[in-house]
C-alpha cells in the first residue's frame, strides 16, 4: 500500500492509497514546527491504529511538503514505524508534458504544482485552479498544459484569525452559513463578510483572468479544506475535488510514465 502525506502550513494531512490507485483513508494532525521525531510518530501510530491499518503493510512512502523544518523528522517517524525510506515529491517527479513558466521555478510550491498535474490528469486544460489552505492559491494552466502562475492570498481562516486578533470586539467565530447576506449582529456581519466576501473575490479573479487565458472551455478546480464553506457562495460553476492534490502526486510520482520540463 501506498502512502502519501501532505506537509502543509497548519496540518499535516496522510492518505493511503489502495493498489488500483484510489485516494482510501485519510487523517490529519497539526504542523508542529517545535516538536519532535516522537510527536509525529505518535501522530501517524495513532492514524493506523484508528483505521484498523498494519504498518508491514506500507511498502512506498511519498511526502510533499511546503514546511522543510518538519521534514526530516517526519521522515524519520515513517522510517520508524513502517521501515520504508520516504521520497520527497519534487519537481522531477512531475507530469510528463507539463510545462512551468515561472520566473523562479524552484520556489514554486510543490502543493500547487501537484495540484496543477492534477487539474490536468482529472479534467485537462486550461484550468483554473483554487487551493483553500493557510493561504488560497490560484494556479494557472494554459491550454499547452503550461503552469503560467497564479496568486496567493490571505487564507479564510488567517484573514478570520488577524481580524480577531486585531480588532479587540471582534470574536473568534464559526464559519456557520449566514441567515442573510446581510448581516443584523456582529456574528452574522463577520460570517456574511468571510463568506460571501471571499466567494465574491473569487468570482472577481475569474472574471479577469479568463480573458488572459484566450479560451471558452476553462476548467474551474477548487480544493483545500475551506473550499465547501465558499465555493457554494461563487456564482461561476466551479468543481470541488477533495483530493486534488494526492491525485496529482499519485499520477506524477509513476515515474515510467511522467516527468517535468521547465521552461
Amino acid at each position: 500500500m501506498k502512502l502519501i502525506i501532505d506537509i502543509g502550513n497548519s496540518t499535516i494531512v496522510v492518505a493511503t492509497i489502495t493498489p488500483t490507485g484510489e485516494v482510501d483513508k485519510t487523517w490529519r494532525f497539526k504542523t508542529l514546527k517545535d516538536e519532535t521525531v516522537r510527536f509525529f510518530r505518535h501522530e501517524l501510530w495513532a492514524g493506523f491504529k484508528k483505521h484498523s491499518m498494519l504498518v508491514t503493510d506500507i511498502d512506498d512512502v511519498v511526502i510533499s511538503s511546503v514546511v522543510p523544518e518538519v521534514n526530516d523528522d517526519v521522515a524519520q517517524a515513517i522510517s520508524d514505524l513502517t521501515g520504508v525510506i520516504p521520497h520527497f515529491f519534487c519537481t522531477a517527479d512531475a507530469l510528463k508534458s507539463l510545462k512551468v513558466d515561472v520566473e523562479s521555478p524552484s520556489q514554486l510550491g510543490k502543493d500547487r504544482i501537484a495540484d496543477a498535474i492534477g487539474a490536468i490528469e482529472l479534467y485537462g486544460a486550461p484550468a483554473l485552479v483554487f487551493d483553500f489552505g493557510t493561504a488560497t492559491t490560484v494556479g494557472i494552466i494554459d491550454e499547452h498544459k503550461t503552469f503560467i502562475g497564479g496568486m496567493i492570498i490571505p487564507g479564510v481562516k488567517t484573514s478570520l484569525n488577524a481580524l480577531s486578533n486585531r480588532a479587540s470586539q471582534l470574536p473568534a467565530i464559526d464559519l456557520d452559513k449566514p441567515r442573510h447576506i446581510v448581516g443584523k449582529n456582529t456574528l452574522e456581519c463577520m460570517q456574511s463578510g468571510i463568506l460571501y466576501g471571499t466567494a465574491a473575490m473569487i468570482d472577481g479573479i475569474i472574471e479577469r483572468l479568463l480573458p488572459l487565458i484566450n479560451s471558452n472551455n476553462v476548467k474551474l478546480i477548487a480544493t483545500g479544506g475551506m473550499a465547501r464553506y465558499i465555493i457554494p457562495y461563487c456564482q461561476h460553476d466551479i468543481i470541488i475535488e477533495e483530493f486534488l492534490q494526492f491525485k496529482g502526486i499519485l499520477v506524477a510520482t509513476r515515474q515510467q510514465k511522467y516527468n517535468l520540463h521547465i521552461v
